[in-house]
């Protein structure tokens, strides 16, 4: 996990930072010549980051402030292929340069994406607060690999297209999800979350959805509408689990709603400290 090398780096001696620090604020954007499917990498060390739609004839627009000192700004379109890359230099993504971003000034990185091109988002966060809006954009699969500090998700109006796969690898400052059920999405992958993951799917699920979580510390909490049927297979660890509501059937926790709701949540959990919590009803 790219997410366990961030917090490795974080936990070893620190070297030293150069003295004097260069901050650079540059703008980049590109014009929409096509909305063919397109690959996004978007990599951030530290500070503050927001993400959202961006209506209009542009592809994508992204302002950055950086420390010129302690990392290289990447902002680069291929054509062929086309893969969008915006933020750093992985080789940037240390902690020397999660520490310098962080420090006085701080650095910030704010990015608008098209919401009718279809996309694959990569998002490597080392220790950025992060606020993220994806409703009503056209998104295949969604990656999210979240470092040190804590973010927030929201999917305020549904996803345009049927996602594939929302995968989450957390490190020490957990993640909020809301409006989950907006995201259109049939898998979503979980893992780390040392602080917490919370996945809120607000008033309705779109489609049937299966959730996979590894969860060692700080928990796991869904909130699912009554309206989906629910089914869990947990294993928990220094944590009892009896979800209110839900019976046991060969070793599951089934809602009396599962065979008559339209659609599904299903969940698969290993967590340990901070355990499992799951609640169905009305938001």
């Amino acid at each position: 996990m790219r997410t366990a090398t961030i917090i490795a780096l974080a936990s070893a001696a620190m070297p030293a930072l150069l003295n004097a620090q260069q901050w650079r604020t540059i703008e980049s954007a590109r014009q929409l010549t096509s909305t063919a499917e397109t690959k996004v990498s978007l990599s951030f060390a530290g500070g503050k980051f927001e993400l959202s739609p961006l209506p209009g004839n542009l592809l994508y627009q992204m302002q950055l402030h950086y420390d010129e000192q302690a990392a290289d700004a990447v902002h680069r379109f291929e054509v062929t292929g086309r893969q969008l890359t915006l933020g750093m230099s992985q080789a940037n993504m240390g902690w020397r340069a999660l520490r310098a971003m962080n420090k006085e000034e701080g650095g910030s990185m704010t990015v608008g994406l098209n919401p009718s091109v279809p996309l694959d988002i990569d998002l490597e966060l080392g220790g950025a607060q992060a606020e993220i809006e994806l409703g009503g954009m056209h998104i295949r699969n969604l990656a999210m690999h979240v470092g040190l500090a804590g973010s927030r998700v929201n999917f305020s109006s549904p996803n345009q297209m049927a996602m594939d796969k929302l995968t989450m690898d957390v490190g020490l400052g957990g993640l909020e999800l809301e409006n989950v059920g907006n995201a259109n999405v049939s898998e979503i992958n979980i893992s780390g979350g040392m602080d917490g993951i919370s996945l809120d799917f607000g008033d309705r699920v779109m489609r049937d959805v299966k959730i996979n979580a590894d969860v060692a510390f700080g928990g796991l909490k869904i909130q699912i509408p009554a309206s989906a049927g629910v089914t869990i297979q947990a294993s928990t660890k220094l944590a009892s689990f009896k979800p209110h509501g839900f019976t046991k059937v060969d070793g599951a926790w089934v809602t009396p709603n599962w065979k008559d709701a339209t659609t599904h949540v299903t969940i698969v959990a290993n967590t340990a400290v901070g355990g499992l919590q799951v609640d169905h009803s009305e938001p």
